[in-house]
């Protein structure tokens, strides 16, 4: 009689498991109808178009009874409704106040849609599609036209919490909220990126600018170079010897002893002076200017030592003539050296090659 009682109490377990067991897998395949999200799957209508009212929707227009047209949004109010999966939708109010946006909170319920049919809190109404982004709804005489909006998820959300906290309360007194600036402050950090890429944009293509000017110009003066060097090795000999006397007799000249006496005493020159040296050195050496400034733009102090070196000035006597150190004269030569060559040189290379030309 034991084992008798053992094994039906077995058996009353094993059927207990399997109604449970029943029970669950109808519950998740069938739920009911308050659970069901059937109805919120994208509609297809018989032209095999999809469409879906999930998301967030504002209304732009109402037409009466009459059929005269109310429009509804206006620069401070418009209604939003908000649509969720779960067959739960939000209704409020935006007002614009300023740059601030405030809501109404007006109700929350559930709702059941098909193609032609529409059911909100218990209220049946007629609805249609006009496209996607639109659809048409009637109540009590009254269609109101509404449009998808674009809303991030986080609006959406305060939203969703501040009419879940004063839910269908006609009785209570209005409350009014204003909406987080989160969303402000995302678009005045968006604008503030774009002017940082365009910024960015402008810098870029400036160096860019700057990059190509300076190897046109580092090919330019190349080319100078090259032709200085090959008008110097083609230079023919009866030329070169012409060039040669003309330039001694520039330096046994009384003008350039008279110069030589200034210098050496250590006067500044006149601004007349300087222009009369630079006549005198164009005579002696056709195109010395004109190939000097070809090379490189110089500042007056850099083109006035140059036409000191030529006249074969040692740097300490230019140095009192520009009323400069010595250790300036040196690292200008230098300098003039390194923006002309694109190599490191020392002062006396610079000396050297203003006396080659």
């Amino acid at each position: 009689m034991k084992i008798k009682e053992d094994i039906r109490r077995y058996w009353e377990i094993e059927y207990a498991r399997f109604y449970l067991l029943l029970l669950s897998f109808i519950f998740f395949c069938f739920p009911s109808t308050s659970h069901c999200q059937i109805e919120n799957r994208p509609i297809v209508k018989s032209d095999g178009t999809q469409r879906t009212i999930i998301g967030a929707w504002t209304l732009v227009s109402e037409t009466g009874p009459d059929g005269k047209e109310t429009p509804q949004i206006y620069t401070q109010y418009t209604r939003c409704k908000i649509y969720d999966p779960d067959s739960t939708y939000y209704t409020v109010q935006l007002h614009a106040v300023g740059e601030e946006m405030m809501i109404i909170a007006h109700e929350m319920g559930r709702y059941h849609l098909n193609d032609s049919v529409y059911i909100e809190n218990g209220r049946t109404m007629p609805f249609r599609w006009i496209n996607d982004t639109t659809f048409i709804d009637e109540f009590k005489g009254y269609q109101e036209k509404m449009v998808r909006t674009t809303m991030s998820e986080e609006r959406k959300e305060e939203i969703r919490a501040i009419v879940r906290q004063y839910p269908n309360d006609s009785e209570a007194p209005v409350k009014h909220f204003v909406l987080s600036t989160t969303e402000r402050k995302l678009k005045k950090e968006n604008t503030l990126f774009l002017y940082i890429i365009i910024g960015m944009t402008v810098v870029a293509a400036g160096v860019a600018v700057y990059i190509y000017r300076l190897q046109k110009r580092k090919h330019e003066v190349e080319q100078k170079l090259a032709e200085i060097n090959e008008e110097h090795t083609q230079r023919p000999l009866l030329v070169a010897d012409a060039m040669k006397q003309v330039e001694t007799q520039f330096f046994q000249s009384d003008y350039y002893q008279s110069l030589r006496h200034h210098i050496e005493t250590g006067k500044n020159i006149k601004p007349e002076a300087w222009k009369e040296l630079e006549q005198q050195l164009n005579i002696v050496y056709p195109r010395f200017s004109s190939t000097l400034y070809g090379l490189y733009n110089f500042s007056p102090t850099e083109y006035q030592l140059c036409l000191l070196l030529k006249i074969r000035t040692a740097p300490a006597e230019i140095a009192m003539v520009l009323n400069k150190d010595k250790s300036t004269i040196s690292s200008i030569r230098k300098r003039l050296y390194k923006k002309v060559f694109d190599k490191e040189g020392t002062g006396k290379d610079w000396d050297e090659f203003i006396l080659s030309l």
